[in-house]
């Protein structure tokens, strides 16, 4: 990559931080709203009824690996890879990927602050190279939306885009299952 296209890359990301920074500030009235969970999953329900949920939808939960216990995917949907993590038999958070944009990930964000406004989150940013592939994340975290910790991030790993959102209640997961 030439020093230009560099240059202008970094420059791009800086607008892009800026503008993400000032989507976070900008302030009005709302009073808070629950949080919608992808999948319409429920932190605090039983695997069971996930399951039973899933296939509802048309959908069926897989364990990841045997390696990763309490990992489970949803096989079947088409609104992103969408995950659980189960602890005891209970559904302790769930996660969404899907390809997305500068856009799509500063409306989730606004979105989650407008609801939201009693929290307000923390922002990361971090940018590295792993082998000769640049990988850039942008985070932001709300510590608590209705007794949840919601992760949002924006990766660009070697210039493609994805959007992580992560739901989850804080605390240590003795029996993944």
């Amino acid at each position: 990559m030439s020093k230009n296209a560099a240059n202008r890359k970094e420059g791009l990301l800086r607008v892009s931080l800026t503008f993400v920074a000032a989507m976070i500030c900008i302030s009005a009235e709302a009073r808070s709203e629950p949080v919608e969970l992808p999948g319409g999953f429920e932190i605090g329900r039983s695997l069971d009824e996930a399951k039973h949920h899933a296939s509802m939808q048309g959908w069926r939960l897989v364990r990841l690996s045997p390696e990763l216990p309490g990992q489970w995917i949803v096989e079947g949907n088409a609104h992103g890879k969408i995950g659980l993590f189960v602890c005891g038999h209970v559904i302790s958070g769930v996660h969404k990927y899907a390809s997305g944009d500068l856009d799509e990930f500063a409306r989730i964000v606004m979105e989650l602050q407008r609801t939201h406004r009693k929290t307000e989150p923390d922002m990361q940013v971090a940018t590295f190279f792993a082998g000769a592939t640049r990988i850039s994340n942008v985070d932001v975290r709300f510590a608590d939306l209705d007794g949840l910790s919601v992760n949002v991030q924006l990766s660009s790993t070697d210039g493609r885009l994805g959007i992580s959102t992560n739901y989850f209640r804080k605390g240590e997961c003795p029996n993944p299952s």
